[in-house]
């Protein structure tokens, strides 16, 4: 998957003279109560490409019902393989850092207008709610609401949030190297499905994982570093 995936706007979108939306108001985002399984809102996204390229806007929407972990979740979906993305893998990392970022302030999702214009093919979204699937296929009959002491602390959506905006951040690194996608992306969807599944012992493996990521790429960027001090 490649940036030519990501069409250009329709015609006439990009000039359209309607403003477009603007950074969400300061203020805490009202926390979403538990609705539904993940499963059947990746069946909803299904239902809503219909077989045809969909507005990135339109998708966003959709997602931000649930709030800053579904639209997260969805965006490491496709990086829940060991194979690097180069070129999509910093532009996605981006978004899930700038998610990340809002949920731990208290702020309502947002994406710039830049990123809400982009027309995703219906074969593209296909392919990462099938990713999404899978994984919550395997992990999906472990899932269940525990912990709601956890979920009803007031700390509770900025540290998830926080743990998010990092694994972004490292998602987003252009590093060549097998499963360096993969780790972030396990942690961010984890994270993600254990608040909205209100599953605190998922959200605790994901913190495990979120720790050992720090490890992993903090010895990727400092021992080259630390080497080339050494030389020096």
């Amino acid at each position: 998957m490649s940036d030519e995936f990501l069409s250009a706007p329709e015609p006439g979108v990009a000039g359209d003279a309607r403003p477009g939306p603007e950074p969400p108001p300061l203020g805490p985002s009202p926390r979403v109560p538990h609705c539904c399984r993940l499963s059947e809102q990746l069946e909803e996204i299904l239902e809503l490409a219909g077989g045809s390229a969909v507005p990135a806007g339109t998708l966003l929407d959709h997602l931000a019902v649930r709030g800053h972990a579904l639209l997260a979740f969805f965006l490491a979906l496709p990086f829940l393989q060991p194979v690097p993305l180069p070129g999509v893998s910093t532009p996605f990392g981006l978004a899930v850092a700038l998610l990340g970022s809002l949920m731990a302030l208290g702020r309502p999702a947002w994406l710039p207008r830049r990123w809400r214009e982009r027309i995703l093919p219906a074969k593209l979204v296909v392919g990462i709610v099938r990713t999404g699937q899978r994984f919550l296929a395997r992990v999906e009959r472990f899932i269940r609401p525990r912990g709601q002491w956890y979920h009803r602390h007031p700390w509770a959506r900025g540290i998830a949030g926080g743990v998010i905006a990092v694994s972004g951040l490292e998602l987003a690194l252009p590093l060549p190297i097998l499963f360096t996608n993969t780790l972030p992306a396990l942690v961010i969807a984890t994270t993600a499905v254990g608040m909205l599944e209100e599953d605190a012992l998922l959200v605790a493996v994901g913190g495990a994982g979120f720790l050992f990521g720090l490890v992993v790429f903090g010895a990727i960027v400092g021992l080259p570093l630390l080497g080339l001090t050494a030389v020096l």
